[in-house]
């Protein structure tokens, strides 16, 4: 029997971890507000169900809550 060359082992090695990765899930763009193509550059976007409770817990308790670079708080 042959030795196996570095090349095969590298491709076993490869297809192995590939086929024991987990599948990815669909993942929202990120961020906390949804906004499209068919809006306006103008036009406000709209608080997703997540950072609309966000935004009223804040508001209640009185804290900031970050939304980007610098000191801009809800």
């Amino acid at each position: 029997m042959t030795k196996p060359s570095a090349i095969s082992v590298f491709v076993a090695a490869t297809s192995l971890l590939v086929a024991s990765a987990p599948a990815l899930h669909a993942q929202d763009a990120g961020g906390l507000k949804e906004w499209t193509t068919d809006q306006g550059v103008d036009e406000e976007s709209v608080l997703d169900s997540d950072a609309a409770a966000l935004k009223k817990k804040a508001e209640q308790e009185d804290i900031c809550v970050p939304i980007g670079e610098g000191e801009n708080c809800w």
